[in-house]
């Protein structure tokens, strides 16, 4: 049985620590050549077409398309000292109107090397810490969904070196849930990092991440997954069932040149809320390749994706990158019994892009996704095709 997570969190907790901080340091009086505050102003746009043909079993099968704004985000960031930096963003989508909070933090930095964090961020997962500007594909694949490793109010110790991170971190509930303290989830995880030296021209990043949660007073923890996008239904789900789970996750990635390696595995163990103690698992493999020779960047010291550089951008008479790439998901809930669509998820992804300056892309995916429900013979396949022009400053 997963042990209940004793340590309590609140937003509440870092959201006194994010009001207080001003009112400190103006009472402090700091020297005014230490206190040097720095404001930087960053955006993104998302302009989304989908089209998607859902096949059923049993049912109607249906068509459906949208143009969408998938995202709208302004990010205001910078310093206010050597030692404290700030970020926040706000976003707004087609999908959500009305404003949410993305990351909301506020950082101190003991050194070079370690620093304490209170905010609302992502704590685990490689392709789920890395910037949808710099991931391949349009959407994050199933994997990310199932693992449910979005942003939530954390308090989190980082320490880095050369060529390796190690964090820690006590989480709560999302900044945008607006939950009482008394029904909000808590739970620890930690992650590492470690990008070896190996032959030159290649780049190799490893990982690990664990993490504990127990819902409390909160809603059951779901395991589900849509057809590797934001639009559509979700066919293969196991309903709200966790009381608390553990996760265990490893992630890799290769660059050698123009060509990548990427993948990610999960193994979830779930404490039903009747008593039942079942597993769920999930991974995917992701393989790039830019025909014009350009290559992927990695981030060692956050031990996250970084930008791609563009060899011959349009405004140098080049024709930008081009990268074709392609994934393989695979979501397993059939050990959770009961739920009619805790089935078996499975996808391949086909996708293209191109960069013709460097914070311009454009890009397009083809997935053909199957669920397959055992237990009620209602299997489901989708196919979903999108484009996306978007752009950031």
């Amino acid at each position: 049985m997963t042990a209940k997570i004793a340590a309590t969190f609140s937003p509440g907790l870092a959201a006194l620590f994010l009001s207080t901080a001003a009112p400190a340091a103006a009472q402090d009086a700091p020297d005014p050549a230490s206190w040097a505050p720095t404001i930087k102003l960053n955006g993104r746009i998302y302009l989304d077409r989908v089209e998607q043909a859902v096949d059923r079993e049993a049912g109607v099968d249906t068509d459906a398309s949208e143009t969408r704004l998938r995202t709208a985000r302004l990010t205001v960031s910078g310093d206010l000292n050597s030692n404290w930096t700030y970020k926040a963003e706000a976003s707004i989508s087609s999908q959500a109107q009305q404003p949410q909070w993305g990351d909301l933090f506020l950082a101190y930095k003991f050194n070079d090397s370690t620093s304490i964090t209170a905010g609302n961020f992502k704590t685990i997962s490689f392709e789920n810490l890395s910037s949808s500007l710099n991931n391949t594909f349009m959407e994050r694949g199933a994997f990310n969904e199932v693992i449910d490793g979005g942003r939530v109010m954390n308090v989190a110790v980082r320490r880095t070196g050369r060529d390796w991170t190690l964090q820690a971190a006590v989480s709560g509930d999302s900044v945008n849930t607006g939950d009482a303290i008394t029904s909000e989830r808590v739970a620890v995880s930690a992650r590492g990092t470690w990008a070896p030296a190996i032959a030159d021209g290649q780049t190799l990043h490893l990982g690990l991440w664990v993490r504990a949660r127990d819902r409390r007073q909160g809603e059951a923890f779901s395991y589900r997954t849509r057809n590797n996008s934001t639009y559509g239904g979700r066919y293969t789900s196991t309903g709200a069932i966790g009381d608390s789970d553990t996760m265990a996750g490893l992630e890799g990635l290769w660059i050698a040149g123009p060509f990548s390696l990427q993948g990610e595995g999960v193994h979830i163990g779930v404490d039903r809320t009747n008593g039942l103690e079942q597993t769920a698992r999930a991974y995917y493999l992701a393989a790039s390749w830019f025909v014009t020779g350009d290559s992927r960047g990695l981030d060692v010291r956050r031990g996250i994706l970084g930008r791609t550089t563009i060899l011959a951008p349009l405004t140098d008479g080049g024709p930008g990158a081009i990268e074709l790439a392609v994934r393989y998901d695979a979501v397993d809930l059939t050990d959770i019994t009961g739920p009619a669509q805790a089935g078996r998820y499975s996808a391949w992804t086909f996708g293209a892009n191109w960069y013709p300056l460097p914070r311009v892309r454009f890009m397009g995916n083809y997935t053909r996704s199957r669920n397959d429900n055992p237990a009620v013979g209602a299997d489901v396949d989708v196919d979903t095709v999108q484009v996306r022009a978007q752009f950031d400053f």
